[in-house]
């Protein structure tokens, strides 16, 4: 297959700024501690997970 004459262009790629909770779980704790500063800021912000009806999350 011959070569692109043009070179490919990607979009730029920038800070994640938006966390579900599942994906705070996974962070190493240096890394969590920069993330939670920055949600308590108001930097970044946290995507309430949506829960069925009828579960209470309190009794979990």
């Amino acid at each position: 297959m011959p070569r692109r004459k043009e070179a490919e262009q990607f979009a730029v790629v920038e800070e994640k700024d938006c966390w579900h909770l599942y994906g705070l779980q996974d962070l190493a704790p240096t890394k969590f501690a920069k993330v939670i500063s920055k949600i308590l800021q108001g930097r970044h912000w946290v995507i309430n997970p949506e829960v069925p009806e009828g579960i209470d999350l309190r009794s979990l």
